[in-house]
């Protein structure tokens, strides 16, 4: 109860002065019980009633900080931490404040999901984030359709099989592009400027053989391939089985092997007999902060070059990596760290339009989401971005890159249009 005014307790109780003395004289000390008790209630509920109750938002976490991904999913916690900072001054959100309870799957799908489980059940989580495996956030994409939680995947999670229709739910978005979307567009950009035959090795997992399943479906001409079991640490053998006489090699790999399968390419001198390309998964800044001399001429596609160059040379992306700079010690942008800023501004930004603020709110927030359509600007640094309803999926500009001089430059961008169409 709340009591802007506790004394009318005791005015109500005084009114009628003379059934007060009748009762007070008949029975003393059972009136100055209730008189005290009145008294005490209305004082307790004017000290503790706040003025306006703060409304906290609960977001479940499950990402891996140990494991073949643990770089990853450290860059993509701070990436979540910048947005939600940027929160507090958001005059939409005044009032509204946010928890994030972390969970360290360690990159294991059975650990993702009985997380995902426990935050749901014991912490109560609103809202559902994370998964940066492919098999992860398949996992977590089930587990949330059969709860009714909504789910954003952070970072990761570039599996084809996130938009297919037998698998999405309407609980579950990505912010992400996909596999299909990045290999397409880049294949395509390749044949013409770089080769027509190329050996692809990839990682041996659902990320990796949708990988190989995109480039082969563009045309391109695959000379041979090899898939490399997931979490190897010795790439000698498989790299000893590229073509030399293809064009190039492509990779398909992420964390920790996209590292070693790249560092034994160059010790093997791969970049000096060809060309090399991949997802920007190869050269991200936790595993390279200077990038080797032997990365020169390496081609990739992603959604964020470390370097604001070419059409990433904008006030808007400057001002987002001044402030990450800020909190991560100088250290660059990173791609993962990058994609949980923008997944958990979307967030931000669906709450914003659809006023959700727990769980009993979740229909609201999905139709924000789905419908979601927001331009360039600090909270999303590497261009506009809308929500595709039928799939769940994100539209986003990809760029095209090459490594010069030590840095990531910029050649060519694709534009979130002709992203929409590969589907």
């Amino acid at each position: 109860m709340w009591v802007d005014r506790p004394e009318i307790l005791l005015l109500e109780t005084t009114t009628n002065i003379r059934p007060f003395r009748r009762s007070l004289m008949a029975r003393p000390f059972q009136f100055l019980a209730r008189f005290s008790l009145q008294l005490l209630l209305g004082v307790a509920a004017f000290v503790t009633a706040p003025a306006h109750a703060e409304q906290i938002i609960t977001i479940g976490f499950v990402n891996p900080q140990t494991g073949p991904f643990a770089a990853l999913g450290k860059a993509a916690r701070k990436g979540m931490d910048l947005a939600l900072d940027g929160a507090k001054s958001n005059p939409a959100l005044k009032g509204v404040s946010f928890r994030v309870v972390e969970r360290d799957s360690a990159a294991k799908v059975a650990d993702a999901v009985r997380y995902a489980r426990e935050l749901e059940s014991r912490e109560k989580v609103d809202v559902l984030m994370g998964g940066l495996s492919s098999a992860e956030c398949l996992a977590l994409q089930q587990f949330a359709g059969e709860e009714k939680l909504p789910y954003i995947v952070a970072s990761g999670c570039w599996v084809d099989d996130f938009g297919d229709a037998g698998r999405t739910n309407r609980y579950s978005f990505r912010t992400t592009p996909s596999n299909k979307m990045r290999n397409v567009a880049f294949v395509s950009w390749l044949t013409k400027n770089v080769g027509k035959r190329w050996y692809v090795m990839y990682s041996d997992t659902a990320y990796g053989q949708s990988g190989l399943k995109a480039f082969k479906e563009t045309g391109a001409e695959v000379v041979g391939s090899v898939g490399v079991p997931f979490g190897a640490t010795d790439m000698a053998a498989y790299v000893s089985k590229v073509d030399r006489n293809a064009d190039g090699v492509y990779f398909v790999f992420a964390g920790r092997d996209a590292t070693l399968a790249l560092q034994e390419a160059l010790s093997q001198g791969l970049g000096k007999k060809l060309r090399l390309a991949g997802m920007q998964s190869l050269i991200i800044p936790e595993a390279f902060p200077k990038l080797p001399e032997a990365t020169e001429g390496l081609a990739y596609i992603g959604s964020y070059p470390r370097e604001a160059s070419g059409p990433l040379d904008t006030p808007a992306n400057l001002a987002f990596q001044k402030a990450y700079g800020a909190v991560a010690g100088g250290e660059p942008v990173g791609l993962n760290a990058f994609e949980a800023y923008v997944a958990t501004n979307a967030l931000l930004k669906a709450i914003e339009k659809s006023g959700f603020r727990n769980r009993a709110d979740s229909e609201k927030l999905i139709a924000a989401m789905e419908t979601l359509d927001v331009p360039a600007s600090a909270q999303f640094p590497g261009g506009a971005l809308s929500m595709r309803k039928q799939d769940r999926q994100a539209i986003v500009p990809l760029y095209i890159g090459t490594v010069k001089g030590g840095k990531e430059s910029v050649v060519h961008m694709i534009p979130a249009a002709d992203v929409a169409k590969i589907k």
